[in-house]
């Protein structure tokens, strides 16, 4: 991987040696030690590569990062809910609406089912809103007077009984009789 060494290299790295250290080194020795030396020598370039890229890397984190100190408790909590509050007031509206769809549509089906189950209801709701119902020895009825004017009957009051055929009639709604 190194270039070739010369003799000359190879005389001046032992002499350095000697002068350093009082002792005489062989051609091998030399040879490994320049090999060692190129090799370190590109191992520190790439560690110090890495080390500003890192330096560099931490320039940029800390150039992103902002550190908010708070004095208390109360102070911080706050500052989150100032930060967190339009998001969460939006979260519970949108959770109230869902649930009110929700409650509202199953009471539509409820309706619906009722009214599907019991076609004449609406003939009937005149008389359900006005009548009276009293509760006698723990039974419900439905309190009627006979009708005093066959022209103007109340609905859900009043009925008017038919002697040929024996029943009582009682108006459901107000209209042409």
């Amino acid at each position: 991987m190194s270039s070739q060494i010369t003799k000359e290299e190879l005389t001046r790295i032992k002499g350095s040696f000697q002068a350093k250290y009082g002792y005489e080194m062989d051609e091998w020795t030399a040879v490994i030690l320049t090999e060692l030396n190129d090799r370190f020598g590109n191992f520190s370039q790439t560690v110090q590569q890495s080390t500003k890229e890192v330096g560099n890397a931490a320039q940029l984190i800390k150039g992103q990062v902002h550190a908010v100190h708070f004095k208390d408790n109360l102070q911080a909590f706050s500052f989150g809910l100032g930060k967190f509050l339009i998001p969460s007031l939006v979260v519970l509206i949108g959770i109230f609406f869902t649930a009110h769809f929700i409650g509202q549509s199953e009471k539509y089906v409820t309706i619906s089912e009722f009214v599907n189950r019991y076609p004449n209801f609406d003939a009937f709701r005149q008389m359900i809103e006005v009548a009276e119902i009293r509760e006698l020895k723990s039974q419900k009825y439905l309190i009627l007077r006979p009708a005093a004017n066959v022209k103007s009957i109340e609905v859900g009051k009043e009925y008017q009984y038919l002697k040929e055929e024996n029943v009582v009639v009682v108006p459901l709604m107000v209209g042409n009789q």
